[in-house]
Order: C-alpha cells, then sequence, then structure tokens
C-alpha cells in the first residue's frame, strides 16, 4: 500500500494531512482521506504528486 503525506505549498509546506490512501477533487474542493477514513477538504489546487517520495503538493487556501 502506498501512503502519502499531504503538504501546503502556500504555508511553508505545512503538512495537511498524513497517510493519505485517497484523494478526491471536485473542482477547487480537495478530498483527503486517511487509512482510517477521515476526511479533511482543502480548497486550493494540486500542484503534484511524487509516488516515489510519497508526496502530494498542494496550494491550499488557508480557512
Amino acid at each position: 500500500m502506498c501512503l502519502a503525506t499531504a503538504y501546503n505549498r502556500k504555508a511553508d509546506n505545512r503538512i495537511l494531512c498524513q497517510y493519505v490512501s485517497r484523494i478526491d477533487i471536485d473542482g477547487s474542493k480537495i478530498t483527503l482521506v486517511d487509512v482510517m477514513g477521515a476526511e479533511l477538504v482543502v480548497t486550493g489546487t494540486l500542484v503534484s504528486v511524487d509516488l516515489v517520495k510519497n508526496e502530494v503538493i498542494i496550494d491550499a487556501a488557508e480557512e
């Protein structure tokens, strides 16, 4: 299983969510789901996903 950590590039790469197992995108709404099923919805833009480094980079609006 490949789990990732999501970072907010706009906030000095602050961690948004760890152990991300699923990412859903609906317009500017990005839903991150961790391995336990907890969901975090952020508004922003997906910048990159590196499956080798297990990193997800998002430009998320501060809410």
